[in-house]
């Protein structure tokens, strides 16, 4: 169960409410109608921090941004130590697999410049999770906008002045002219080249190639909600976010598939400049919106980098490196895509089907009850064949037929588990498989969105040996983190050679993982559904 993010107020010792002719003085309140402040008195304060002074915690409840006046701060996360998925070589299930001539399936590998998207216009990467802000700069803007969890923890490394704003307020600001300009300077100096390197194809360009992309790129805002692109649509730029989400997907003869959401720091429109066609996909801004207290808050907007195709075209041309990185990225994009098409059904479900979400699930775990003696094989296979000692199985959940659905992630179509995450630390692998970095900050964002309870939280002592020496190090290093969870989900077992080992552990093939629409119409069981009575 996700925790309620507790209401900032912008109250304390510290705290000095500014008043509409406080705020005439800071330049970039110099175009916000005075009106906005008076109408929400209290909405921005002046804040004093004492060098070595915590401002905010990464994993707690955040609704206000900072403005740094003087001084500067540090910025960090706990240093992610290893992933503990499923253990690629130790167990003796993986030893029978390779004598089994089974491949071994290897855990992502994170280069040491890879990029951690944090809630400030400064990146931190698996080489360095630290950086610093100093004045002029803002942080806290993901929380401030869209109620996410604080993504870092901020400490004063000076004696600090800052500015504390709420939403109210912050919405008002952001579509003011001076302040408008200075974030996108400050975005352009510090964060754009970096996410430009992180998309693959730029990686290594030349920095006078790098900074002209960087120079001529627009940056645009976007509603949630709204169509970037649709599918059809003439190619005319590559985009690259800068802050919130994206939904792409893929309209096929029997439905729409979801191919992925992305955020920040991730690009998309490649394919369509690449092979010079129309767009393959549709592209949308997104944002679920968090129900706190009975109220609905409004989405907040989605932040975009765009590079023109007349400026990524000569790039590709005098670097023709550049297109065969593309074309590997383009083919994998498309082979997915291939796949989704087979996993669409066009029979009509029964209204059964569809309350149980059965067909979101692209690789559904099935239990059948006529075969299975509940011996508990497959939960104790699944604890055994994770590090961390945490299962990912939980014998409970729907009915259908003779078979019993468990809460164990199915994979979905449309995965909007991973809507919202503040800190980017839930992704999709390239079999689909969902993964959960070791950054994940606790806030429970992904279990809610799940619709059917099949990411779980847990205390960090509950994760074994491997986190509690992380935690020992955190506390030694004298760095103040707030994060007490971690979220765990199932990755099917995608390092070891025998697949799931709940399936594979099970004494009388009770135990499965299918492709539900699949199963669903092989079997014939939208038909036995329909004369049940649904």
């Amino acid at each position: 169960m996700a925790r309620r993010m507790p209401t900032v107020r912008l109250t304390g010792a510290s705290a000095v409410a500014m008043t509409a002719a406080d705020l005439a003085h800071i330049d970039i309140f110099r175009d916000l109608d005075r009106k906005v402040i008076e109408r929400f008195p209290g909405a921005v304060v002046r804040r004093e921090f004492e060098a070595g002074e915590v401002i905010c915690r990464e994993g707690e409840g955040g609704t206000t941004a900072f403005y740094i006046l003087e001084g500067s701060v540090q910025v960090f996360i706990a240093r992610p130590c290893g992933s503990s998925a499923a253990r690629p070589h130790g167990s003796w299930r993986a030893m029978i697999g390779r004598l089994l001539g089974q491949k071994s399936v290897s855990p992502p590998v994170h280069a040491h410049d890879d990029l951690i998207p944090i809630d400030a216009n400064v990146d931190l990467t698996w080489g360095q999770p630290r950086a610093a802000l100093g004045a002029g700069e803002v942080f806290g803007e993901m929380s401030c906008l869209n109620l996410a969890p604080r993504s870092a923890t901020v400490v004063a490394e000076s004696d600090c002045t800052m500015l504390e704003i709420l939403r109210n307020v912050y919405e008002h600001l952001q579509k003011a002219p001076t302040f408008r300009e200075r974030m996108d300077a400050n975005y352009r100096a510090r964060a754009l080249q970096g996410h430009l390197r992180n998309v693959p194809v730029f990686r290594d360009l030349p920095d006078h190639v790098l900074k002209g992309l960087d120079e001529r790129a627009q940056l645009l805002a976007v509603d949630a909600g709204s169509t970037i692109f649709s599918q059809g649509d003439e190619a005319d730029g590559l985009y690259i976010i800068r802050l919130g989400q994206v939904r792409v997907s893929q309209a096929f003869a029997g439905g729409e598939r979801t191919l992925a959401y992305l955020t920040r720091g991730d690009f998309f429109g490649e394919t369509g400049l690449l092979r010079h066609t129309k767009r393959n996909a549709t592209c949308r801004a997104v944002d679920h919106p968090i129900v706190e207290g009975g109220r609905r808050r409004r989405p907040g907007r989605v932040e975009l980098v765009k590079i023109l195709a007349e400026d990524f075209e000569p790039v590709m041309k005098e670097f023709p490196r550049i297109r065969g990185r593309l074309e590997a990225i383009v083919g994998a994009r498309n082979r997915q895509a291939s796949e989704a098409r087979t996993s669409i059904t066009v029979s009509a479900p029964s209204r059964r089907v569809e309350d149980l979400g059965l067909l979101q699930g692209q690789n559904l775990m099935l239990i059948d009850l006529e075969r299975c003696t509940r011996c508990d094989q497959c939960v104790d296979a699944c604890v055994s064949a994770h590090e961390d000692g945490i299962s990912r199985l939980f014998r409970t959940g729907p009915r259908y037929d003779k078979y019993l659905v468990p809460s164990s992630c199915r994979m979905c179509l449309d995965p909007v588990c991973m809507i919202g995450c503040p800190v980017g630390s839930i992704r999709r692998s390239e079999d689909l498989s969902i993964i959960i970095e070791d950054w994940c900050v606790g806030c429970g964002i992904c279990a809610k969105q799940c619709p059917y309870e099949s990411i779980v939280m847990h205390e960090l002592e509950e994760f074994g040996q491997e986190v509690s020496e992380r935690l020992r190090r955190v506390a030694e290093s004298g760095e103040v983190v707030a994060v007490t969870r971690r979220a765990a989900v199932c990755d099917q077992c995608e390092s070891l050679p025998t697949g799931p080992a709940c399936v594979y552990a099970c004494p009388h093939d009770a135990a499965a993982r299918v492709n539900a629409a699949e199963f669903l119409s092989a079997g014939g069981l939208f038909q036995t559904a329909a004369r049940e009575g649904g």
